[in-house]
């Protein structure tokens, strides 16, 4: 990947991931989910841990690291996009009850 494409993806993924997702973390509830009784701040640790594991994977590439490191750091930014799945799957069971009350 090339070192417009990294920064490009760091940049972007700050701006439509990272803010929001922070925002959400401390309190802010889209008008979506404004409704919903499950802790949306789930879905904000989510989005931040998700923007880690591209900050993980992006700068071990833009430091031109060695290939062990980099092998490293894609197993980290793997396991960290587990744990951002594993949030989101976790307040989709935490919301359901709440879903189905709605309707």
């Amino acid at each position: 990947m090339s070192t417009w494409a990294s920064w490009t993806l760091l940049v972007g993924g700050a701006a439509v991931l990272l803010a929001p997702s922070i925002a959400v973390l401390l309190g802010w509830r889209p008008t979506r989910l404004a409704r919903a009784d499950a802790p949306v701040r789930l879905l904000g640790a989510a989005g931040v841990t998700l923007y880690g594991a591209a900050l993980t994977n992006e700068v071990a590439r833009l430091a031109e690291a060695s290939s062990g490191v980099l092998k490293a750091c894609s197993y980290v930014a793997l396991g960290l996009v587990g744990c951002s799945l594993t949030l989101v799957i976790v307040y989709d069971f935490l919301a359901g009850p709440s879903r189905s009350r709605r309707r």
